[in-house]
């Protein structure tokens, strides 16, 4: 053999391309055929032209014709294998027949290679998602195409066509034992598994099907790790990162639990002595939790309270950077995914009781007061309270609403800033009204959009607050980012929550329907072009960093975001008074709109150089990009809700915000 003299990456494991001076006979990896070649792997591994430039049908077509492999799990392997074959996706619907027929084929059995293409264009007739679009997954169907194809069923004929009937519902049973999103490796393999089974019952033929050690658990968001039937010994390891409390999902009781590392992903587990396991993800991956996290990882010394009866006890680290007041129970809106319950028709609390409430909480030091609800804006009295709590010393008035009053009613409007009122968060879900419409039930956005113009006129500063629900407005984020930085002065940033599931949402979710906390930041991050990178939100160091980020950004000449903010500037804060104190100045003064903005939009160009211009600019067209994202049964740790600094007003106590809707206490 020649000396090499030129090495790359193969395609098919990845190791070294050897590229030798003579040429030699040797047979494709995916299509059998022999090719005269001086390329191959230190595995000998050679990819003819063809099936390199193939794709994943082609290549299918091309292997079942030349492979000899006896295995139909080794056949599917080593057609997944090719680039150009997904890891998801319709393509397994051919698949599972094709390597059946092809399979058996290589075993002696008379299957011809017209069988085996008919049991390709067969597969191709099962939509993509069938799984959950029609209630039969593709990878079964296509065991049930192999089937008839093995016993010449037809529609006219009652016995076989029953029999193909029953097999692939047997099929598709095996595959619905597992409560997960698809994964077509996994389905496959047990379509494979199932209807080697039934072929020996019916037909007498042998079948053989190996095992899967994955490989693919890294890329596959929608992993069910240990619990897939393909979970083998040479996983990734587990680490056990960090012992907690939590509840269990279904009764509350108290329940110690340990944040798990398995991989790049971090779950949080924990077992009820009632109600069995349960395991929830945290962490994707996307950027270390370890560093996120810092020296933020306070062990408990002994079993905490938390949440029964709970109003900031011992054990509590954070004091209140703002307090919530749900000045109402009523709404304007039916959401489909709401923290608060919503109960119309109920009495508001009166006025005199409002003010026992604001006393209270003023008295203990409380000057961020947000008023929530329900909607608070269905009370035409507000802006009473709004001047209410500015008489009792309130320094900030906050409203958390859903905007439709203040784009129908500017006079509303202008009562609320004449009282005193210094910031809107305002529900915002997305730049399109399909968004609006699966989760509010109603097209929303011309209304926000005037709302906030509405707030612009009496210079009300608006923070856009998005709740991100997969499947319905994550690819929206960077639109998102767009639209609000395009309001700038007016709007002043945005307040991104991942949705919890609380509230009108009891039914917790899988773990391949949450979205973490830093999936939000690699989404934002990659949506927006990196224009807001990762590296500029900054985890939150008032309350527990899994709990948020925060980025601080002024918008430029050019409509662009410098950051104000970097990770490696980053000073890490104490849960002491003096960080909520510092926090809840820090961003009063970035949502309020100081007067100065009111013509902003029409200010002149200046040099961003100059520190007096640049401070000027900050405070015009400052703009933050934050996150929350709430804890509901099936994740809240302990750990988190003990650095809590977002607490609600109930009964005379201060209750961390999640502790309170997890409970209802």
């Amino acid at each position: 053999m020649g000396k090499p003299y030129h090495t790359s990456g193969c395609m098919v494991c990845g190791k070294e391309l050897i590229a030798n001076a003579n040429t030699e006979e040797i047979s494709c990896y995916y299509c059998g055929q022999p090719f005269k070649s001086s390329v191959y792997c230190t595995d000998r591994h050679y990819v003819c032209d063809i099936c390199h430039s193939s794709t994943g049908l082609e290549i299918m077509r091309r292997v079942c014709a030349g492979s000899t492999e006896t295995d139909a799990t080794a056949l599917m392997q080593a057609i997944r294998s090719h680039p150009s074959f997904p890891m998801h996706g319709p393509e397994h619907h051919s698949l599972v027949p094709a390597v059946i027929l092809t399979a058996l084929r290589n075993n002696g059995y008379n299957i011809s290679q017209q069988q085996i293409d008919t049991a390709i264009e067969r597969g191709k007739t099962v939509i993509g998602g069938a799984c959950g679009f029609m209630g039969a997954c593709g990878t079964g169907v296509g065991a049930g195409i192999a089937l008839s194809i093995l016993m010449e069923s037809n529609p006219y004929h009652a016995e076989k066509r029953q029999k193909v009937m029953q097999a692939t519902s047997r099929v598709l049973d095996e595959i619905g034992k597992y409560t997960a999103a698809r994964c077509c490796q996994r389905d496959s393999w047990i379509a494979l598994s199932a209807i080697a089974n039934i072929i020996r019952e019916e037909l007498g033929i042998a079948l053989p099907v190996g095992k899967i050690e994955c490989q693919q658990f890294a890329k596959n968001k929608e992993c069910i790790y240990h619990q897939c039937p393909l979970w083998g010994d040479n996983a990734l390891p587990e680490r056990h990162d960090f012992e907690t409390w939590s509840v269990c999902p279904q009764c509350l009781k108290r329940i110690p639990a340990r944040r798990v590392k398995v991989g790049k992903e971090v779950f949080l587990r924990k077992e009820c002595p009632q109600h069995g396991a349960f395991e929830t993800i945290i962490w994707r991956g996307h950027y270390d939790m370890d560093e996120w996290i810092g020296a933020h990882n306070i062990p408990f010394t002994s079993e905490p309270p938390c949440p029964d009866e709970c109003g900031l006890c011992a054990e509590h680290l954070q004091q209140t950077c703002c307090v919530l007041l749900n000045v109402t129970d009523n709404c304007n809106l039916g959401c489909s995914f709401c923290l608060a319950n919503q109960h119309n028709g109920t009495a508001d609390p009166s006025l005199e009781t409002i003010r026992g409430w604001l006393s209270d909480a003023i008295v203990k030091g409380k000057t961020l007061v947000q008023l929530s609800g329900g909607e608070p804006t269905t009370r035409n009295d507000l802006p009473a309270i709004v001047r209410m709590a500015k008489e009792l010393g309130a320094k900030y008035v906050q409203l958390n609403t859903n905007g439709i009053r203040l784009a129908e009613d500017v006079d509303y409007v202008r009562e609320l800033a004449d009282a005193g009122l210094s910031f809107v968060f305002m529900q915002f879900d997305g730049t399109n009204d399909d968004i609006h419409q699966a989760l509010r039930g109603r097209p929303l956005l011309e209304l926000k959009q005037r709302a906030i113009e509405h707030c612009a006129r009496f210079n009300l500063g608006v923070t856009l607050v998005p709740t991100l629900v997969r499947g319905v407005n994550i690819d929206n984020i960077g639109e998102i980012v767009r639209f609000a930085v395009g309001q700038s002065p007016w709007v002043r940033g945005i307040h991104f929550q991942p949705v919890s599931y609380f509230g009108r949402m009891p039914q917790l979710p899988t773990n391949s329907e949450r979205f973490t906390l830093d999936e939000l930041v690699y989404e934002i991050d990659r949506q927006t072009h990196g224009s807001v990178s990762a590296n500029s939100l900054l985890p939150s160091c008032c309350d527990h960093p899994l709990c948020g980020f925060h980025g601080d950004f002024v918008v430029d000449y050019q409509g662009g975001l410098y950051p104000l903010s970097k990770r490696e500037h980053a000073s890490a804060c104490c849960c002491d008074p003096a960080a909520a104190e510092k926090n809840r100045e820090f961003v009063a003064r970035r949502w309020l709109r100081h007067d100065q903005t009111t013509n902003a939009a029409g200010e002149q160009e200046g040099n961003l150089q100059d520190m007096e211009h640049f401070l000027n600019r900050v405070k015009s067209h400052g703009f933050t990009i934050t996150s929350m994202a709430f804890q509901d049964a099936g994740n809240i740790d302990f750990a988190r809700l003990r650095q809590c600094s977002f607490h609600v007003y109930d009964r005379g106590k201060l209750v961390p915000f999640c502790a309170h809707y997890l409970t209802q206490w």
